[in-house]
């Protein structure tokens, strides 16, 4: 005999590239899963073109808030019931947003390089060196960490201006060539704040701790494989990969390999995430998976119109839904065939037409004429009239046959002119 699996609500909050912002309310029991788990925090009809949300990260320790980085350099704190809280706008320097956090102060940076510290009294700007495609904040040991095109990981700390921990470059391959650097993303691993990872449009992974060197502790290389996003697996030593091609996997530092993959995705992959034995992923396809994280499976599927940008699971509490849809308790039917006739709409009979009666045929006789209509012979009064019509049809008749044999003898005269 199975034993029915308890059923478990997990909240999925995701963005989207035109700045739309949903809530998605996941049962472990299927049967549960339909579109009226799905909502909209954002009213879509007021966004504008360049409000597509860049990045996505929670805002305090209880999940309670949600901070959204945009396109046009605003950030907007939500509470995770959709309410809008404040708004800020991140006008130190040009491009879109990058990342956001918060430790105690809000922390933002822009895609030109520039990094953020939000005060009251004073404005605390560090310039990275170069673009940056993405910052991540440790909260427990007030750190963050930047990354993007030939602008290798660089770890600070929250309050200084320089970097406590810089990464060096492996060295040059075989043909003695400098190796690209792109750090697409990056993630903390661990709650230590010493081991950071990364991912690279150029086909790598790397790990780096900061205690032991600047260079990568493990380093991956993935031949024509982007990867765009990663997030932390379940321990500091694994994280979760998704590339530009639809492919997710799993990686495994310690034995410097990926994993067999979770299959589905069409477009690349956004944003993906690891919590309850199993991951979450967002793609450009407009869907939302979940995989089981032992048997790599296909859980869930849920489409959402839009091309999605960022993805969070709320790990530490939930949030019911501001619609939820009502469940009406209805007495048991007798079987299955009450149970449908009583749920079937009642359909009225038409009102008969009335049989009109039938109309008596003419008595007079009433032929032809030549002019279309019927004309009465018999009605004297209509005789003379006919007469007269007549003999205006004869004599077009006559005209119009004369007319068509002076065509023929012109037609003949020019043919035989012509063979002359």
């Amino acid at each position: 005999m199975q034993i029915k699996q308890e059923d478990t609500e997990i909240d999925i909050f995701v963005a989207t590239k035109i700045g739309s912002f949903k809530h998605v309310k996941y049962h472990t029991d299927a049967s549960k899963n339909n579109k009226k788990c799905v909502e909209n925090l954002v009213d879509i009809k007021s966004l504008q073109k360049d409000e597509g949300v860049t990045c996505m990260e929670w805002g305090n320790p209880e999940q309670t808030e949600i901070l959204l980085g945009k396109k046009n350099q605003q950030i907007q704190v939500h509470s995770s019931d959709g309410t809008l809280l404040r708004t800020y706008t991140a006008d130190h320097g040009t491009g879109h947003v990058v990342g956001v956090g918060r430790c105690r102060r809000l922390i933002s940076a822009l895609s030109t390089g520039v990094v953020k510290i939000w005060k009251k009294k004073e404005e605390v700007l560090i310039d990275t060196g170069g673009k940056l495609d993405r910052m991540r904040v440790c909260a427990e040991q007030q750190l963050f960490a930047t990354g993007g095109e030939e602008n290798d990981l660089k770890i600070y700390r929250i309050g200084e201006p320089e970097p406590i921990f810089s990464a060096k470059n492996l060295a040059h391959d075989w043909l003695q060539l400098r190796r690209d650097i792109w750090v697409s993303d990056l993630c903390w691993c661990g709650q230590g704040g010493q081991l950071a990872a990364v991912c690279s449009r150029h086909g790598y992974i790397r790990l780096y701790d900061a205690r032991a060197q600047r260079r990568p502790v493990t380093n991956i290389d993935l031949d024509k494989m982007a990867a765009t996003c990663i997030a932390p697996g379940q321990d500091e030593r694994q994280v979760m990969v998704g590339f530009g091609r639809g492919q997710l996997h799993a990686v495994d530092f310690r034995a410097a390999r990926l994993h067999s993959g979770f299959k589905g995705a069409t477009g690349a992959v956004a944003a993906v995430a690891q919590a309850h034995r199993r991951v979450y992923s967002a793609s450009l396809d407009r869907h939302l998976r979940v995989h089981c994280y032992n048997t790599k499976r296909l859980l869930y599927k849920q489409y959402l119109t839009s091309k999605l940008t960022g993805l969070l699971i709320q790990t530490e509490g939930s949030t019911a839904l501001r619609a939820a849809p009502e469940v009406k308790e209805e007495p048991e039917c007798r079987d299955e065939m009450d149970q449908l006739f009583q749920h079937m709409d009642t359909i009225q009979e038409k009102p008969k037409r009335k049989k009109l009666p039938p109309v008596p045929a003419p008595s007079k006789k009433a032929k032809p004429s030549l002019e279309g209509s019927t004309i009465d012979l018999d009605d004297e009064h209509n005789q003379g009239d006919q007469e007269d019509a007549i003999k205006k049809l004869l004599r077009s008749t006559e005209k119009q046959k004369r007319r068509m044999e002076k065509k023929k003898k012109e037609k003949k005269a020019k043919s035989v002119f012509h063979n002359a």
